[in-house]
């Protein structure tokens, strides 16, 4: 992996992601082809509204805590 490669784990399943760009209130990722904004709003991060496909609350929230762990 390299080092912007993520591994998010929710239940059963494991998602794989690469960090593109992390600022303070704002992460922009690549998981499986697809890019996701995430926006911190009201201490809670969220996915941002230009986003094709949302990303579910807890998946959102362990993306959060894999970046948040390196």
């Amino acid at each position: 992996m390299t080092p912007n490669t993520f591994i998010a784990k929710v239940a059963t399943r494991t998602f794989t992601f690469t960090v593109v760009d992390r600022k303070a209130e704002e992460v922009t990722i690549d998981m499986y082809n697809t890019p996701y904004t995430l926006v911190k709003k009201e201490d809670r991060w969220r996915n941002h509204s230009s986003n094709k496909m949302e990303m579910s609350p807890e998946l959102v929230t362990a993306v959060i805590t894999a970046i948040n762990a390196q």
